[in-house]
């Protein structure tokens, strides 16, 4: 996977920056009717931009994403009024050593966040738990706090190739 095109140079590193300093975010999913369903995942990623997260096998997540590999997912920061909004696409983790690691960064980052042991999906009895990983199309990233911004200099923009 390689990076196709970019806003400026200094896109990816904004982006990586971003995503280094938050954890969490809204992951939209549907399934094969198109009904739509959106939950918050806690997320690692990879060098290439890759999203890692976990879900419990029983969840309507899960469930749409075995019907329908294609996704959103949004990052927020209220703060610096910054979203970021990638489409892609999720595949199983079937490496039972990369999967540990990603439920592992699950729990880590939810300790570390909300001060409590255990993560949301822990309380879940929806099945075992399955890591995933979202292939990114297309991140884009507005930057609403951005002086003097006339419309589309509000926008990074990196698009994906294989």
């Amino acid at each position: 996977m390689t990076v196709e095109s970019s806003t400026t140079p200094e896109t990816k590193e904004l982006i990586v920056d971003f995503m280094k300093t938050h954890h969490s975010g809204t992951l939209a999913t549907s399934d094969i009717a198109g009904n739509p369903y959106a939950s918050v995942v806690y997320y690692g990623f990879t060098d290439d931009l890759t999203i890692c997260f976990a879900t419990k096998s029983e969840t309507q997540k899960y469930k749409n994403i075995e019907e329908n590999k294609n996704v959103a997912f949004v990052i927020y920061d209220e703060v610096a009024q910054l979203s970021m909004q990638i489409s892609g696409t999720v595949k199983i983790v079937q490496d039972e050593d990369t999967r540990r690691d990603i439920i592992r960064t699950m729990f880590q980052k939810s300790a570390q966040i909300s001060k409590r042991e255990l993560p949301p999906a822990e309380k879940l009895y929806a099945g075992e738990y399955v890591a995933l990983k979202l292939t990114p199309t297309v991140m884009r990233m507005a930057v609403y706090a951005r002086p003097d911004s006339q419309g589309d200099d509000l926008y990074e923009t990196l698009l994906f190739s294989k």
